[in-house]
């Protein structure tokens, strides 16, 4: 009972999205935070033009955090240094046409709650290990979403290069079958013997 007790003060919150983002438009979407908790966000521009994107994190007192211009993928963490909303912005001002799909979760880890004194000291060492826990479970999880990210755009830069290959191989074969029945009728047509009556 006190183990499923110390899972469920050990939360975290992540949400993830997909945007799409016209051309010259800009998205804020807002956070609100308590003072030293932690946050994290990663993004990814999945579909449009050379899949980059502008990215500011603002404080609630207006000062910039982070700011990152034409990135195609990133990740940030952060702890808040006080408390109110904090925005995180995505611009896609410098594209005059096209419109681009953003996936990107913004992650916000609850702080844990004090040690209550009926606590034994085993359950103390117990609640402690499944914190440590949690956070290491909780950077792996992040580390392969970050992976994933990857892997997918690299994914298509693969398929996009293979069926270029394969389309250069094609016309490589057309051109040298083209050239082999060429040489055939030209050294023939050499060697043939004309008689004039």
């Amino acid at each position: 009972m006190n183990l499923l007790i110390l899972l469920a003060l050990c939360i975290t919150v992540s949400n993830g999205y997909m945007l799409y983002l016209d051309a010259k438009a800009e998205e804020c979407f807002y956070e609100e935070l308590k003072p030293n908790q932690k946050a994290g966000l990663s993004f990814e521009v999945a579909e449009g033009g050379f899949l980059d994107i502008d990215v500011t994190l603002t404080d609630p007192s207006g000062s910039v955090i982070y700011s990152a211009k034409q990135e195609t993928e990133g990740r940030f963490r952060f702890s808040a240094s006080i408390a109110g909303n904090y925005v995180f912005c995505f611009s896609n001002a410098m594209s005059t046409v096209t419109p681009k799909v953003l996936k990107f979760k913004m992650i916000v880890i609850q702080p844990r709650e004090a040690d209550s004194s009926e606590m034994s000291e085993e359950d103390k060492k117990i609640k402690g290990m499944i914190g440590d826990l949690r956070n290491q479970l909780r950077e792996v999880k992040e580390e392969q979403d970050y992976m994933e990210i990857r892997d997918n755009a690299h994914s298509e830069i693969n398929r996009n290069t293979n069926r270029r290959v394969v389309i250069w191989a094609c016309f490589e074969f057309s051109l040298l079958l083209c050239m082999t029945i060429g040489q055939i009728y030209y050294i023939k047509r050499f060697f043939e013997v004309r008689r004039v009556i």
